[in-house]
């Protein structure tokens, strides 16, 4: 019988070999005192190890220790070190609250509910088929179609204030913005999950023009938008303002760039609409009773951390090519099936905030800095 990789081996392996050939190990020096307020990686990554513990994420270390060469797991690591370097000081310390519900914890239901039912439910009555098509054309879109062009174009748009106000009602309004939404989608005449693929076609078509003008699409939203209480199609609509148009002529000109070359690539790799279908089917299945998300909200907290991440995945090929291949490589049918539910679980468990603690770890060096001479 061949035994799974740990995931524990599979992923502090692999930083500590980067580490040691970027100089981040210094075996020559003598060891710093032992510290009791230095957290040990099993402090760190106690709730990490007891799923591994448990059985929960022997699929998710197979495909870092496995289906990943070499080159792309240390240049996968190296990206995720050049972006914990990039971090404003003090990062590491802010993290609990960073990750709370009402930081970047208020990402991860969008996350989950996007990626929960794609790998099926062997065990649900009755058994719950697998997407393979679904999930067949968001591996081949998240391989090929995220270029760094886009990643320009996300870095500006996490990067501007305006961004903040609109994703606070985004986040705020919870699973009932995904009801006005889709309300506003059937005021536009879109009716139904066919008819939101068409809309979806549609705008990927006018993106994928050369002449591409993102006024009329600003206008629609406009008058979908109620005055007195603009909501969720308001918030939406300003924020495709900061995407499309931007500050300068220049921001609009390399927005047009880059959305034209992910239409492109999206119509090819999707043309039956498959992920816009998905997405519908996200939006009408969120619970409306559902509690929303705290009313205090800010998003101008995390966001310059998503935008630093986003100008390393820019400024560095190898590092978007590196995400783009494991992102995909999850996303394959083949590994979904059993790596997505354990992933799933992953997202909701605690164990994430030990893992970022003890990358803060690695690049601050608490311990090494505090102690004695």
């Amino acid at each position: 019988m061949i035994r799974r990789p740990s995931f524990k081996a599979a992923v502090v392996g692999a930083i500590a070999g980067v580490l040691s050939n970027c100089g981040a190990a210094d075996d020559s020096a003598p060891p710093d005192p032992v510290r009791t307020h230095c957290k040990t990686i099993d402090e760190r990554l106690g709730p990490l190890l007891q799923l591994a513990e448990d059985g929960k994420t022997g699929h998710l270390a197979a495909v870092i220790a496995t289906r990943l060469d070499h080159a792309s797991q240390r240049a996968f690591v190296q990206l995720v070190l050049d972006v914990a370097y990039a971090m404003p000081a003090g990062t590491a310390e802010k993290l609990p609250k960073l990750l709370a519900p009402e930081g970047l914890g208020a990402l991860l239901p969008l996350i989950v509910a996007l990626l929960e039912t794609l790998p099926g439910d062997p065990t649900a009555q009755p058994p719950l088929p697998p997407h393979i098509a679904e999930l067949t054309a968001f591996a081949a879109v998240a391989q090929s179609c995220l270029s760094g062009e886009l990643f320009v174009l996300g870095a500006r748009v996490w990067r501007d204030p305006k961004t903040s106000t609109s994703l606070n009602v985004l986040l705020s309004a919870g699973p009932q913005g995904a009801g006005q939404l889709l309300g506003a989608v059937q005021s536009a005449g879109a009716q139904g999950r066919v008819g939101f693929q068409a809309l979806v076609n549609n705008l990927s078509t006018s993106l994928a023009q050369p002449t591409f003008d993102a006024q009329p699409l600003l206008a629609l939203l406009d008058r979908l938008v109620d005055p007195i209480v603009p909501g969720v199609i308001g918030a939406l609509r300003d924020l495709l303002r900061v995407a499309t148009v931007g500050d300068t002529p220049k921001d609009k000109v390399q927005a047009a760039k880059a959305l034209r070359g992910f239409a492109l690539c999206l119509l090819g790799l999707d043309p039956d609409q498959l992920i816009a279908g998905h997405l519908y089917d996200v939006l009408a299945s969120a619970d409306p009773t559902a509690a929303r998300l705290p009313a205090n909200i800010d998003s101008a907290d995390f966001l310059p951390l998503l935008a630093t991440a986003t100008e390393v995945l820019a400024s560095k090929p190898a590092a978007t090519d590196a995400w783009n291949e494991l992102l995909g490589l999850i996303l394959r049918p083949d590994v979904a099936v059993a790596a997505l539910p354990e992933l799933v679980g992953l997202l909701k468990s605690d164990a994430l905030p030990g893992a970022f603690a003890l990358l803060g770890d690695l690049v601050a060096q608490p311990c090494r800095t505090q102690a004695s001479p």
